[in-house]
């Protein structure tokens, strides 16, 4: 029989054969990731000896190797992110740890363990979108375990958490990303904000003066607020810049962890986005406010030390504005920060000036043969037009009062719907 083990508390951590239950550790341990190591260094030596059975890994040891291994991969200066990669440590430690079976192993986890792990994980109270993470992680798992080796059970790589229907809930909301709603800013909202935002920029008041600069590069530009952060005041080849000669904003790279980084989320987000005649109002006024307010900082937006503006800045301010103009309840924290108490903007503060200026750009194709394929998603910072399109091109622009009104018309022509008024009124 194969040995099994596991790490389990007993008034400290120990060290068990699953199979008998025995004490296999020398001495129990005080951390349980003392205990892990301990674990996986004996079984890695059981490994190395020459028997005629190797020695398994339960579903869970093998799920912790693989979070370990992609912690290890983390370097500061990879192309990864440390949270990016805590996210296999953080679904081990709150999910697969508590509730995956002790026993099972990797080549034996079929349908009936993964139906029972996900019945758990509802019993436990986790959300939907968090047990379809669960189910997405560990596919990408088993791929991995297939590729050293651990011979898996691959059927679960087509598994379809949706088919488990005693998980799936009723309300739509509890399955799908909330969309975003671009209209939540108006152009009569925009109008609102701009103005007093632009008040207290002549008022000399300071956070409004940054979060004038920022509401405007993120609306005249659909930008990500890393982005935001990354760009340069001056002309300069290998960062991003402001070449107000040739009237383009130059995306280059990302400022982030405290370092700017030449390097963008996607190939096509390294981009050159065409300034337009108010836009360049803008910088035209925000460069020369500049040559008074921290002359010497290099970034367009000028933080503290010689950096720019923080992400959790942008954040507060960004929040902080939206709630004086009634599209969120706030609650202020230490050293001006906030929290969100409620708001239809909820996830998505700044990404939606970049949702609402990816579905103008793709409305306006029908309008303007210059908006071609290959203009839109250069401007909006894609490869391929058809993620544009995917992520932005399914959104309905409501537009102003005129707009709607001139719809209005329209469709009550398309639907006849005057046959109603002419019996109501004979």
């Amino acid at each position: 029989m194969s040995k099994l083990y596991r790490v389990t508390p007993k008034n400290k951590w120990i060290i068990q054969n699953i199979n008998d239950r025995s004490t296999v550790s020398a001495k129990p341990f005080i951390k349980k990731t003392d205990a892990e190591n301990a674990m996986y260094a004996m079984i890695a030596s059981e490994g190395n000896q020459i028997t005629s059975t190797p020695t398994l890994l339960t579903f869970k040891q093998a799920f912790k190797k693989f979070a370990d291994w992609k912690m290890s991969l983390y370097s500061p200066d990879g192309r990864v992110s440390e949270h990016s990669l805590k996210r296999y440590d953080q679904e081990y430690r709150l999910r697969i740890s508590k509730y995956m079976d002790d026993q099972v192993s990797c080549k034996d986890f079929g349908i009936t363990h993964m139906e029972t792990y996900l019945d758990k994980l509802k019993a436990a109270g986790v959300s939907f979108k968090a047990m379809r993470k669960s189910v997405k992680d560990i596919k990408h798992f088993l791929r991995r375990a297939n590729a050293v080796g651990q011979d898996p059970n691959l059927s679960m790589l087509t598994y379809n958490i949706y088919d488990h229907l005693g998980v799936v809930p009723q309300d739509d909301d509890l399955i799908y990303t909330k969309e975003i709603d671009i209209n939540i800013l108006s152009e009569e909202k925009v109008a609102a904000i701009i103005n007093d935002l632009y008040e207290g920029m002549k008022l000399k008041d300071l956070d409004k003066t940054n979060t004038f600069a920022i509401f405007c590069m993120l609306y005249f530009f659909g930008l990500r607020a890393s982005e935001v952060s990354g760009i340069k005041k001056d002309f300069h080849p290998n960062h991003s810049c402001v070449d107000m000669e040739n009237n383009l904003l130059k995306i280059r790279g990302i400022y982030k962890e405290g370092k700017y980084i030449n390097k963008t989320k996607n190939r096509g987000s390294k981009r050159d986005i065409e300034i337009d005649v108010d836009a360049r109002k803008f910088l035209d006024m925000w460069l020369y406010y500049r040559m008074e307010f921290k002359p010497d900082n290099v970034w367009l937006l000028a933080g503290k030390n010689g950096g720019p503006i923080s992400y959790a800045y942008i954040r507060d301010q960004i929040w902080k504005t939206y709630a004086r103009h009634g599209l969120a309840e706030i609650e202020y924290k230490y050293a001006g920060h906030v929290k969100v108490i409620s708001t239809p903007l909820k996830g998505f503060p700044t990404k939606v000036f970049r949702h609402r200026f990816g579905s103008h750009m793709i409305t306006a194709m029908n309008a303007n043969p210059l908006l071609d394929r290959n203009r839109v998603k250069n401007e909006i910072g894609h490869t391929k037009f058809s993620t544009s399109s995917d992520i932005y091109g399914n959104k309905l622009i409501r537009g102003n009062t005129k707009e709607r009104e001139a719809l209005a018309k329209v469709k009550a022509l398309a639907n006849k719907s005057n046959i109603f008024t002419k019996i109501i009124e004979n």
